[in-house]
């Protein structure tokens, strides 16, 4: 008994592992408009049209804009949308080319998964679940995926649920936006952002399924709850993330000044004082890369919209 009220008191609170977790997936949902929308202008028809017909300011826009697009150190490989814009994401995906908006979500995804099992002791005294949490801190994604299946084989869907909710839909989450497979990467994006969209066929089931498996930290109905560290907790990674309100104007210059916010806040939940223990410092440095290249992004579409003359 004094070692379950130990790590009772011990265990991190869950409003402070929840701000660092909502800050990467409301970053990740903001970098991906930005990326949408600028896609919408470099790779549709009107701006090319305009820029190859009058040159001068216009064309060093449209260049400044596909620059940004696919620059390594801002927006990585950002191809978002229908069309044109589309088939260039596919490309990406096959090439195997890296996402900032994608790479935000991961490190959430990962985050949320750290924070309810440092929330939840007890899952470290199981094997299964225990190898699922090493395997995710190592950011072995396909192997955490695997093992989460084998423990549903093993164990059955509800017991192999009911132990890792809700961690288990971040972990598939986690693997279908690292996989080589682009079309369950709708599912993926609704899990990482918790923003729902309608789903096309055959690119994913929606958000609304992670809700209705989820059913906090313990085992369904009907089914006795394993002993633990005392009374259940719904931690950081059990909260679907919501966005916050897209309050940026529909615009190159808006959308730069959303990405500066959300490198400032990306930066304060590096130094989040939640964060202790192993991997802490790759975690925050992670975090503060991702910070930078969302402020570079930021400089870019903020250049762009200069040379184009944007309101």
């Amino acid at each position: 008994m004094p070692d379950a009220a130990t790590s009772a008191s011990t265990a991190p609170d869950v409003d402070l592992l929840d701000a660092p977790c909502r800050a990467l997936a409301e970053a990740a949902d903001a970098v991906g408009e930005a990326a949408r929308y600028a896609s919408g202008l470099a790779l549709g028809a009107r701006l090319p049209a305009a820029a190859l017909a009058r040159g001068g300011r216009t064309r060093r826009g449209w260049r400044t804009l596909l620059r940004t697009l696919t620059d390594p150190a801002g927006l990585g490989w950002a191809p978002r949308g229908r069309g044109v814009a589309r088939a260039g994401r596919l490309a990406g995906v096959l090439a195997n080319r890296e996402s900032l908006a994608i790479s935000i979500a991961v490190c959430g995804l990962r985050a949320r998964i750290r924070a309810a099992g440092e929330a939840r002791p007890d899952l470290l005294e199981d094997p299964g679940s225990a190898a699922v949490l090493r395997a995710v801190e190592a950011g072995r994604q396909a192997e955490a995926a695997r093992l989460f299946r084998g423990i549903v084989r093993e164990r059955g869907t509800e017991r192999a649920f009911g132990l890792l909710a809700p961690s288990f839909a971040d972990i598939l989450a986690w693997d279908a936006l690292t996989d080589a497979n682009p079309f369950n990467d709708h599912a993926g994006w609704q899990v990482a952002t918790g923003r729902a969209e309608t789903a096309r066929p055959l690119l994913g089931l929606g958000a609304a399924v992670r809700a209705f498996c989820d059913r906090g930290t313990g085992l369904p109905a009907g089914e006795a709850v394993p002993p633990g560290p005392g009374p259940a907790r719904r931690t950081a990674a059990a909260r679907a993330p919501r966005p916050a309100a897209r309050v940026c104007r529909p615009s190159l210059s808006g959308h730069a000044d959303a990405l500066h916010t959300h490198a400032v806040r990306l930066r304060g939940a590096a130094w989040a004082p939640v964060w202790q223990g192993p991997g802490s410092e790759a975690l925050r440095a992670e975090v503060e890369q991702l910070a930078a290249r969302c402020a570079t992004a930021a400089g870019g579409l903020a250049l762009a919209a200069a040379q184009l003359r944007e309101d």
